[in-house]
């Protein structure tokens, strides 16, 4: 009488890493090939305008453009002149289509995008979310009228950070979804108004 074999468990396999996500591929979630494209290229477009093409644009003078324009333009008219120019009519088409929707979504969006550093336990646990879970923070614990809140926002930001050493005090998942609301809504309104200029994207 033979013995049965012992079965030997098999071992758990390791997850597969994931990308970074960005930020409008978070929001809209493409499905196709060409979304991804389009996604990629809201996200570089908002990323250049709030960190760069805003102020060059109050100078008339935007002489870098997003990598997605960059390239396209490289590939047609290699010049100076043709970069400046094109710089100029995209950061004009841009803040065209954030002023022409709803201002609570234009705050988002220039919360998400502008260049800012965040305590690292508040970035390591949202990621590019934090700007506006600090604003989501900020809105419930109120502060004393000040002209301005930058500082306001850092000490919301260094306080909330504080609180997620203790799992208990800081709702994530909450906060997280909401802040992924926000931004999801803020993007599509933005992309809703960009597809009327879509030749203005250069996305084909």
């Amino acid at each position: 009488m033979t013995k049965a074999k012992k079965a030997v468990p098999t071992p758990p396999r390791a997850p597969t890493p994931t990308p970074p996500t960005r930020r409008s591929d978070a929001a809209l979630r493409p499905a196709t090939p060409l979304e991804v494209i389009v996604s990629r290229a809201l996200d570089q477009e908002l990323e250049w305008y709030f960190a760069y093409a805003e102020a060059a644009l109050h100078r008339a003078s935007v002489g870098i453009l997003p990598s997605y324009a960059a390239v396209r333009v490289l590939a047609t008219e290699p010049t100076d002149e043709a970069c400046r120019a094109r710089g100029l009519e995209l950061a004009r088409t841009v803040c065209g289509c954030l002023h022409g929707i709803r201002s609570r979504h234009a705050s988002v969006l220039r919360a998400a995008y502008s260049p800012r550093r965040w305590p690292k336990g508040l970035e390591s646990t949202f990621e590019s979310l934090a700007p506006i879970v600090v604003r989501l923070a900020f809105a419930e614990d109120p502060w004393p009228e000040r002209s301005g809140h930058l500082g306001l926002e850092e000490a919301a930001a260094w306080r909330l950070s504080a609180a997620l050493q203790d799992p208990a005090k800081v709702k994530v998942a909450h906060l997280r979804a909401q802040a992924q609301r926000l931004l999801g809504g803020a993007i599509v309104a933005y992309a809703t108004a960009r597809a009327l200029k879509a030749p203005a994207l250069g996305v084909q």
